[in-house]
């Protein structure tokens, strides 16, 4: 696969509408891929979840309306770009399947896009798409080889190896279900001890819920952020709470990101990748994987790589999805 976007040169097709289905939220955009950025309000929404695949298509149809229509020249959008957050079909043509929204399973995505927008799609999944777009936009590409690991609802990675993407037979970059404690936590695939069952959105946050139910005096802070409300604690109060240095989110906080700086020593020591790039929502906490998990995750890593692969948090600031969701548009090869 080859990935063109000329930088001085104004292409036909450099103007695309960006679509990411996330387990929590939907997002949607118009990318100028010459410019290498996006040129379109960022429309947002939460995602249906209690309306299955078809809500959330329609929704995110919306408002990838919108983001067309906010746009200066929306007849100019040429393709649709799709980032999707599960696993996808090896053609990348339809979904396998989704831990967080119901009913995704074999839906011919791509096929529904193109048609709702009467315009060329493709897509890939969002650990894959994150890793193309930290790889194109974030700083990295004169690097042949990056890992990135997204930790936002759920755990996903994905790898550019020889300065290409590599999925495997489609599915490589499955790190959320790398299994870090064989008698762990019940994880949303049905296995146990998997990473994503501990370093997640949804794991934080069923932590915290616990722990304020138990209704001991071991999270102060985090009762006060949730009113007491253990329905409103969300992954973010979890992580305040920890700067507020409750035992128990301290507690949930670590151990999330002890597992994680696993999972990445063990990455590192398999694929000896120049950098690993770590991004999502949780690492809007960037203080605490600044001061906490960086000496951990260098700490754990084996000596033969310390000095020869760099840890970073990504500077995207959340566009990673969507500018690498553009970029599949540009896939020479189509695959």
């Amino acid at each position: 696969m080859e990935v063109s976007t000329a930088q001085s040169t104004q292409h036909m097709d450099d103007i695309v509408l960006a679509l990411d289905f996330g387990g929590t939220k939907l997002a949607a955009a118009v990318v100028d891929l010459g410019k290498g950025k996006i040129v379109s309000p960022v429309i947002r929404q939460q995602t249906p979840v209690s309306e299955g695949a078809s809500g959330t298509l329609k929704a995110m149809i919306e408002c990838g309306k919108k983001a067309v229509d906010s746009f200066d020249e929306p007849q100019s959008v040429s393709a649709v770009g799709i980032s999707f957050g599960g696993p996808v079909s090896s053609d990348r043509k339809s979904v396998l399947r989704s831990i967080h929204v119901s009913n995704w399973d074999d839906v011919l995505l791509v096929d529904e896009i193109s048609e709702a927008f009467k315009l060329p799609a493709a897509m890939d999944n969002d650990g894959n798409v994150a890793a193309l777009g930290e790889w194109w936009f974030g700083g990295y590409r004169h690097l042949s080889d990056l890992a990135y690991v997204q930790t936002s609802t759920g755990v996903g990675g994905g790898f550019i190896i020889g300065s290409q993407p590599y999925r495997g037979s489609g599915l490589a970059g499955e790190l959320g279900h790398y299994i870090i404690d064989v008698n762990g936590s019940q994880c949303m695939c049905g296995r146990r001890g998997c990473l994503e069952s501990i370093c997640s959105g949804w794991a934080i946050t069923r932590d915290g819920r616990d722990a304020l139910l138990k209704g001991n005096n071991d999270c102060p802070a985090l009762k006060q952020l949730s009113r007491n409300n253990p329905e409103a604690v969300n992954a973010a109060m979890v992580f305040e709470a920890c700067r507020a240095l409750d035992p128990a989110c301290v507690t949930i906080v670590h151990r999330a990101l002890n597992s994680l700086a696993l999972m990445i020593s063990n990455l590192v020591a398999l694929i000896d990748p120049q950098v690993v790039v770590i991004g999502g929502g949780l690492t809007r906490s960037r203080d605490i994987f600044e001061n906490y998990f960086m000496p951990i995750a260098q700490d754990l890593m084996h000596p033969f790589f310390k000095g020869r692969c760099k840890i970073e948090i990504t500077t995207l600031d959340g566009d990673a999805l969507l500018l690498g969701a553009a970029l599949l548009t540009r896939e020479k090869d189509g695959g």
